[in-house]
């Protein structure tokens, strides 16, 4: 890991097809990792972290996907870890795993879940496929980004990463206990120093990791006023989010899709219909100013309608937390619900009318 003041690559640079001689080198250590066959002994949960001196560190661990492909996840930053860990020990596809975490992947799978650069790629520079037929890939995260082919900083980054994670892959085969066994308080850990050096891995304290991003909320006066001044209404409003795994559009070429979230806000109309309004919403660099941005976002909306709603609901303890300071201001009760009928009611209508695949929901 060449950066020497970073825990990930210089985002600045642009992002371009990595040069052969790096490709090359990532296919070799691609082919050892898999010859090693790590997966045998290590678990999804079983993540171990590489921490360069003044850095945070990057946890690996060795995942399946769709119950067959093996892939390898290396996640940058103690927040990552958290999320790494929650999402494989409660085996659910977290959303905001995908759109906030800087991250890279690689592994396995099969042509028909390749970009077609991948395929390329393999076909130019790598090894036969596996008996299988799959080849490998490897991919870089970027925050509120689809996952995309590793640019040329990316893979000698990566190569890094690589090379230790193969050492410490044999290193652990007959390590004495799971390397997990001792998760959210300690981290098996491969110390490096800044010439790349490795020192001899230990435990180390896990530090206290935030459970929510840590939101700076401002509200504008003058909305305030404008949402406190409508007539009180008699229907409660809901609001709830649908992760985007991409916005539909065009793109510079090697740019990866912007993911995000789609914010639905939905109160009783006349009929069978509901009253619905919604804005999409996505993150640049850091996914903090997402959620930071959403309650003016909110009240912003309120503000067009010609009541105020008495009520919101909704089902998401984030949406909770940003959202508790309006009762506090307005005269607004929020109420943590089940479920928002009216909203699962509308949102396939929405996600149709968006041009999005129909799977995507609430």
């Amino acid at each position: 890991m060449k950066n020497e003041n970073e825990n990930q690559p210089d985002e600045k640079k642009a992002r371009a097809k990595p040069l052969v001689k790096q490709l090359r080198g990532l296919y070799g250590r691609e082919a050892r990792i898999h010859g090693l066959d790590p997966w045998k002994w290590l678990s999804p949960t079983d993540i171990f972290g590489i921490q360069r001196e003044g850095c945070e560190p990057v946890f690996v661990c060795f995942n399946t996907i769709v119950g067959a492909f093996k892939t390898v996840d290396v996640a940058l930053g103690w927040n990552a870890y958290d999320m790494l860990l929650r999402v494989h020990t409660q085996k659910v596809n977290h959303p905001a795993f995908y759109f906030e975490t800087r991250m890279f992947q690689f592994g396995r799978l099969d042509p028909a879940r390749l970009y077609p650069m991948e395929v390329a790629n393999h076909a130019r520079h790598g090894f036969p496929p596996d008996a299988d037929g799959r080849i490998p890939f490897f991919r870089s995260h970027q925050v509120g980004r689809v996952p995309w082919p590793v640019n040329r900083v990316e893979a000698a980054f990566l190569d890094d990463v690589m090379h230790v994670v193969f050492g410490m892959a044999m290193r652990l085969e007959d390590f004495h206990e799971p390397v997990g066994s001792r998760a959210m308080e300690e981290v098996y850990m491969m110390p490096m120093d800044n010439e790349g050096r490795l020192g001899e891995p230990h435990w180390v304290p896990v530090p206290e990791i935030p459970g929510e991003i840590q939101a700076d909320v401002n509200l504008p006066g003058e909305l305030l006023k404008r949402v406190r001044e409508l007539p009180a209404g008699a229907q409660p409003m809901e609001i709830g989010h649908v992760f985007l795994p991409y916005f539909p559009g065009k793109y510079p070429a090697n740019t990866p899709p912007r993911t995000g979230y789609l914010f639905i806000l939905a109160t009783p109309g006349k009929g069978r219909r509901a009253e619905v309004l919604l804005f999409t919403l996505h993150a640049e660099e850091s996914a903090s100013s997402v959620w930071s941005g959403l309650p003016v976002r909110i009240l912003d909306a309120i503000a067009t309608q010609t009541k105020r709603p008495p009520e919101i609901k909704v089902t998401d303890s984030r949406l909770m937390a940003l959202l508790r300071p309006l009762t506090e201001l307005l005269p607004l009760k929020l109420t943590r619900a089940g479920q928002l009928p009216l909203i699962g009611r509308e949102c396939q209508g929405v996600l149709k009318a968006m041009g999005l695949p129909k799977n995507i929901g609430l």
